[in-house]
This record gives C-alpha cells, structure tokens and sequence, in this order.
C-alpha cells in the first residue's frame, strides 16, 4: 500500500491504524534512517528490517519517506541508492510471493509520488495507491474535538465554527492539532 498526499494529513497515523485494527505488530522506519555511507549496510538494515517482520508475522512494515530510498533510478541519486532500491524491490517480491512471509503488509508513505521509481509501484509490489488529502470540515471537527479534548475551553467556544470553511478550509490535520495546543499554552500564559 502506498499513502501519498500532503504533509501533515496523518498518513503515518493511517499505517498505524491498519496495523492496530488488524492486530499485526508495526515496524516503523523512515526512509532516510536505513541510508549508511558504509557500502552494503544500507541493503544489509533493510534485509535485516523484513526479517524481523517475517519472524514477528502477522506484521506491517510501514515506510514513512519511502521516496528517500526509492527514488527513480537514474535520478543522480548514484549506485547506493540504486543497490538500495533493487534490495527493496527483491524483499518486496519475496512478501508477494506467498508462504510464511505472505502475513507482512507494506505499506509506504510519501509527499512525492511522482519521484518513485515505477518499478516500485507496478502491480505485484507496492500497487495500491491510497491518496490522503486535507480533511474536509467534519474531519477538521473531529480533529478540533481530539485536539481539544481533556482541555477546558470557554463556552464561547464553538467547535463547528472552528472547523468551518471560513476558518480553518486548508488546514491539515497536523496544523489543527498545533493550534489546539498553541491556544493551551497561551490560556496557561494569560492564568498567570
């Protein structure tokens, strides 16, 4: 599976909840994590990072920037990035290809699908594209209800309002969540 779409839009939050609801344990990494300068390491953590999976099945292996170490060939990215891009693209054939190792799900996040190199994303491998966009307003709500929960507020405060298109329309969830704290830590600056 693959989750793209704007910063902010609770794409890693997504990966944990399909790990969560299908009781599968999660293994989480950034793309950027796995790059070493040491020739072969880089190839080594990631064949090392599905082996864990394969062994604590049924799991996910959630790559956020996945586009960090699948970048389109060629791309100037030079002959590591390349080596660590084929090393992805053999385990995920392995995964697909049934058995044991058959109870691991992928799932990548990315900002920029159109940098992934195609091979990553052809069928068989990393083929479902789920695109997470800006929440409309009863998402913007429900994100103003998390964010403030447990917080008291004035009874002026309307939380419909917050969540309307004239106030928040473009926000992400991650932005919205940064609000509700920032106006907690000024109603504790205006307490004292």
């Amino acid at each position: 599976i693959l989750l793209y779409g704007p910063p902010g839009c609770s794409k890693t939050l997504m990966a944990r909840a399909i790990a969560t609801s299908s009781n599968m344990n999660f293994l989480a990494v950034k793309g950027p994590e796995l790059l070493s300068k040491w020739l072969g390491e880089s190839e080594r953590a990631l064949a090392s990072l599905f082996r864990r999976a394969r062994l604590a099945s049924p799991s996910v292996i959630f790559f956020d920037e996945i586009d960090a170490i699948a970048e389109k060939r060629g791309s100037g990215g030079g002959s590591g990035g390349d080596r660590l891009l084929s090393q992805l693209l053999t385990e995920l054939d392995g995964v697909s290809s049934g058995g044991h190792s058959s109870r691991v799900v992928i799932v990548g996040a990315t900002n920029r699908p159109d940098i992934l190199d195609p091979a990553l994303t052809r069928p068989g491998r990393m083929d479902r594209k789920i695109y997470v966009g800006l929440p409309d307003a009863e998402g913007r709500e429900s994100i103003f209800r998390i964010g403030l929960k447990g917080k008291r507020c004035d009874e002026n405060v309307d939380i419909s309002t917050l969540a309307s298109n004239s106030i928040s329309h473009g926000y992400t969830g991650a932005e919205i969540i940064a609000i509700c704290h920032d106006a907690a830590l000024l109603a504790i600056g205006e307490i004292d």
